[in-house]
């Protein structure tokens, strides 16, 4: 369910389902039900199992539009016509915390399970039909609910399960990025891949024996293309069916568990929040205030894009203002430790892994199917916290100070920054000896590039470090 935040143009969201497509059209998402789908839509309509995961927030609401109003919207070549609520912000597995991953992964199975007793199931099982409302899983492919032989005790997204979930876990373990795994291609990665990163011990010891080896010897051999392979299955009744099929679904649980990142790992800005010296005790106090006075500005669900966020102590100030937040940070694991603590205080923060230097690219069919981060950025945000980050992207990432404000200009009505100036001791080491590439940058210099296309509505100068804190408004 690839959505924009535009509001004023009507965008083809999906199409590869045969049994129906997702519309955008002026901010409302809509469901086009093809022929082909209406016994799958209605069995999503009228599933119990359905009905419960709904009123947990774990599926995504769907309302029927009386043809009057469809034809009214314009909307044609449909049997049926469903609404679905708007997800905030859009998010893809390969932005996610490898935590938020197994999360989808646990909502998939449980959703799978539930079913079973209807003699439905799921025809697929990829995390691009979960989207993310702030920290909390949300299935969202209404389409992708079937019935099934009820004696058939194959759970045919099986490969795929592991493909997109599991594989990618693992190769956390090998350097590989959810990124590299999920973000290249939407069908994760193959058992022969895995092997590879596995090496020659690893590969021939669980889980890569059963998960990647085996496969991978099996898809080498003649047998891959013996048609009994995918011959129908069934067992002697309907019990003895799902016996097998939970018996499937919690061995994939043991393996999504045991592939689940340690609670407790370490990355190079893991700490930084909890030994940050470069504010005292007093300048602390006065940022935390002038923060607060900017989103107090806000009312309530009003949105803010929180930049370099970290441990999220901003994102988590603003969320328990009742304002919604996607934070950003380019290492996966404080942005996994944001995930679990919003989770368990259902605040409503989205923490995504993106770098604002290399942020994502549009995936799929012509680049279109899951929308650029910037794309999708693009006006969302009433406020955007640029919190001691620029001074990284200036000097980390290269990028001129003057490409960051026309950013921000396109992104946010206002803005909150931080000014880290070339005598501070962070800017210094981050340098490492380049000072004088930024011979011309001082507070002059930063307000200059800001007073183009923003006022400054408000200063304050944080004594003890000499940081100066800047409320930005947007000039048109």
């Amino acid at each position: 369910m690839c959505t924009t935040t535009t509001t004023t143009v009507s965008q083809i969201a999906s199409f590869r389902d045969p049994a129906g497509r997702l519309l955008e059209r002026e901010g409302r998402i809509f469901r086009l039900v093809t022929e082909a789908g209406l016994q799958n839509s209605r069995l999503f309509l009228g599933s119990p199992a359905i009905r419960a995961f709904r009123g947990a927030g774990r599926i995504v609401g769907a309302g029927v539009v009386p043809a009057g109003e469809a034809a009214d919207l314009e909307i044609e070549n449909a049997a049926l016509v469903l609404e679905h609520p708007r997800i905030d912000f859009p998010s893809y597995p390969y932005e996610w915390a490898p935590e938020m991953l197994v999360e989808a992964g646990r909502l998939t199975l449980d959703l799978a399970e539930a079913l079973l007793p209807e003699g439905l199931g799921l025809k697929d099982a990829t995390p691009f039909n979960v989207l993310f409302d702030g920290a909390r899983p949300v299935f969202v492919d209404a389409l992708s609910i079937e019935r099934r032989d009820p004696r058939d005790p194959l759970w045919l997204p099986m490969a795929q399960f592991e493909r997109t979930f599991i594989l990618p876990l693992l190769a956390l373990g090998r350097g590989v990025s959810l990124a590299r795994s999920l973000g290249c291609r939407r069908e994760g990665m193959t058992p022969q891949e895995m092997t590879q990163l596995a090496g020659p011990v690893c590969r021939w010891a669980p889980p890569f024996l059963t998960l990647a080896t085996l496969p991978a010897m099996l898809a080498r051999s003649r047998r891959a293309e013996a048609p009994e392979l995918y011959r129908a299955r069934a067992c002697s009744s309907q019990e003895q069916a799902e016996f097998i099929l939970r018996r499937r679904f919690g061995q994939l649980r043991r393996q999504l568990e045991r592939a689940a990142p340690r609670i407790g790992r370490s990355s190079a800005w893991s700490s930084y929040q909890a030994e940050d010296c470069h504010y005292s005790a007093e300048d602390r106090a006065v940022k935390d205030r002038f923060v607060d006075r900017a989103l107090a500005r806000l009312a309530a669900g009003g949105k803010v894009l929180d930049v370099g966020a970290n441990l999220g102590r901003y994102s988590r100030k603003a969320a328990q203002r009742g304002l919604h937040v996607t934070a950003v940070d380019s290492d996966a694991v404080v942005v996994g430790r944001l995930w679990r603590e919003a989770s368990q205080a259902r605040e409503w923060v989205l923490p995504l892994v993106v770098d604002l230097a290399e942020p994502s690219a549009g995936l799929g069919w012509r680049n279109s199917e899951c929308r650029p981060f910037l794309e999708r950025a693009r006006g969302w945000p009433d406020l955007m916290l640029l919190l001691a980050v620029v001074h990284h992207l200036m000097v980390t990432a290269g990028v001129p100070l003057e490409e960051m404000v026309s950013l921000a200009a396109g992104l946010s009505r206002a803005v909150v920054a931080e000014y880290v100036g070339p005598q501070d001791s962070q800017f210094r080491r981050l340098c490492r000896g380049r000072e004088r590439l930024y011979a011309g940058y001082g507070q002059p210099a930063w307000e200059q590039a800001w007073g183009r296309q923003f006022s400054i509505e408000e200063r304050t100068e944080l004594a003890d470090s000499g940081r100066v804190l800047y409320w930005l408004k947007r000039l048109r």
